[in-house]
Order: C-alpha cells, then structure tokens, then sequence
C-alpha cells in the first residue's frame, strides 16, 4: 500500500494496480470478498481494495435502468412517450441512488431481510447490494388504458386524474362522460403499516377508475335520460361519494386499501353515443 516504493523480482508478475478512490458523502462502491462472496457497500470515505476484494456489478431490471438513466421527472414526465429520451449508462459498481422528489413515495424491498421499506420526499435513496426498486406501472390515458405510466416514485397528491367512461339510463340512452376525479394519499410517515399501505394497490389510477366508473353506470341506469339530463351532477356526486345519515352528499370517497381519498367528481363533458327509447 502506498506510500511505498516497490521492486518486483523478475520471478513476479504485477496482476493489478489499485488506487484509492475518493467518495462523497452521497456516493458509494460495492465491493465484494472473493474469499466469503459477501457484498457490501462502501459510502463516504476513501477506499482502496485490499487484496480479498473486486469491485461488484449491481445488475437491475430493463426497466427500471431506463427510468434511473433517463432521469425523469415523475410530475412533468408521466406518459410512456417522454420515455424515449437519450439514456445515459450507468456505472455498475456505483451505489445506486435516486432522488425522491417533493410529495412523493418510493417503495424498497430487501430480497435479503424480505422486508420493505418507504422513502418520502424529499430524499436520497442509495441501494443496498440486496435492494431494489418497487417499479409503479398505472393506467393512462382517456380512456384509461393499462401499463401508460412508469415510474419509481409514487405522488401523494393533491392531483388530478380524468377518464372516460360510457353509462346507459333506464330507457336505453348511451352517454359518453369524461369525468375528472380530484385524489391525494393520506398517509402518517412515521406509520409503517400506514406507509406501506399506500403500494398495497399496484395500479391505483386503473382500479380507482374502474371502481368509480362501475358506481356511476350503477346510478345512471336506474335513470332515464330526461332525469340525469337535468340532475347530472349530482347523480354523479351522489353515486361516487354516497349519503351520510341527513341524506346529504358526503364529501369524500376513501379506498381503504391503500389510503387514496377522492374529493370532487367533475362531469366535464357528455356526449350522447346513441338512443334508442323503449316504447
């Protein structure tokens, strides 16, 4: 180890030169022992491998690779087309790490401990050797469409998501709607079973529209057109939010499941697709 001076015999041959590589604080190497395979990462300090040790590759799904290379803004860049930017390579050895923006999730699992663990916003997430990303894959689109959205980071709201669903009334009109649904997360941080709650869903856009489109084509069929022509909104509103005990209509739509909260149904739109009255 340097500082020295070292003259090989003739007899000898120089395998490797290491030198000592300096890290930040918020970067790291993994390093594996060749005698034992263990692997670990080394963060914040300057290290030079001993003799037991090689630099170890981190390998990470396609996917997943895309999305920390391309780095993409999980608020501005959220359809599967701002995908296709210029991806950068990543080095191997280097811990990996990804930055959790403002109001946001981002779920780990340990393959090792199989546990998982929940970063909030704002954050640095530097990947242990046994760790990875828990990657989000929603539903886009209007129509809502599977698979559009891919991201590492979940956003907690306030936000918005808007579909388009057809309904039938009682005497057979078809309707198109394109409905807007204001949602945010309600989650306590400290809480584990709170924080994990929030991925128990893995696509919560498609089945939370799923669930409110089926309500509202349960409420509109026991209508007829005329009727829902007049009192759209609040058949819509009464359908997604439900009645509390004074007969009035709730404020707020709660998936258990995984904590998504709906607070305003907006009908932006309605076309009619067909109609074909029951005589």
């Amino acid at each position: 180890r340097a500082p020295a001076e070292f003259i090989p015999p003739v007899e000898m041959d120089i395998i490797d030169r290491r030198k000592a590589m300096p890290l930040d604080e918020n970067e790291g190497i993994y390093v594996r022992d060749i005698k034992n395979g263990k692997v670990r990462a080394v963060v914040g300090q300057t290290y030079i491998l001993n003799q037991d040790e090689e630099l170890w590759s981190k390998e990470l799904p396609e996917q997943i690779e895309k999305l920390l290379s391309a780095e993409i803004d999980p608020l501005a860049d959220r359809t599967a087309r701002a995908h296709n930017k210029d991806n950068k390579g990543r080095v191997k050895h280097k811990v990996v790490t990804y930055r959790v923006p403002h109001n946001a999730a981002a779920q780990i699992y340990d393959y090792k401990a199989k546990r998982a663990r929940v970063a909030f916003g704002p954050d640095l997430i530097m990947l242990a050797p046994d760790e990875h990303f828990t990657q989000l894959s929603l539903s886009g689109g209007k129509p809502k469409r599977p698979n559009v959205i891919r991201s590492l980071c979940l956003l907690l709201g306030p936000d918005f998501m808007t579909d388009i669903i057809t309904v039938e009334t009682s005497d057979h009109a078809r309707l198109s709607l394109q409905l807007s649904y204001n949602w945010h997360f309600e989650v306590e941080e400290s809480n584990e079973a709170s924080a994990a709650a929030l991925f128990a869903v893995p696509d919560f856009v498609g089945d939370a529209c799923k669930a409110l489109a089926s309500r509202i084509r349960g409420a509109v069929a026991s209508v007829p057109f005329d009727d829902f022509h007049r009192n759209s909104a609040r058949i819509i509103r009464t359908s997604v939010f439900g009645l509390d005990e004074n007969m009035k209509v709730k404020d707020s739509f709660r998936f258990n499941a995984n904590r998504l909260v709906i607070t305003n149904v907006d009908n932006s739109r309605t076309e009619k697709t067909s109609r074909q009255l029951m005589t």
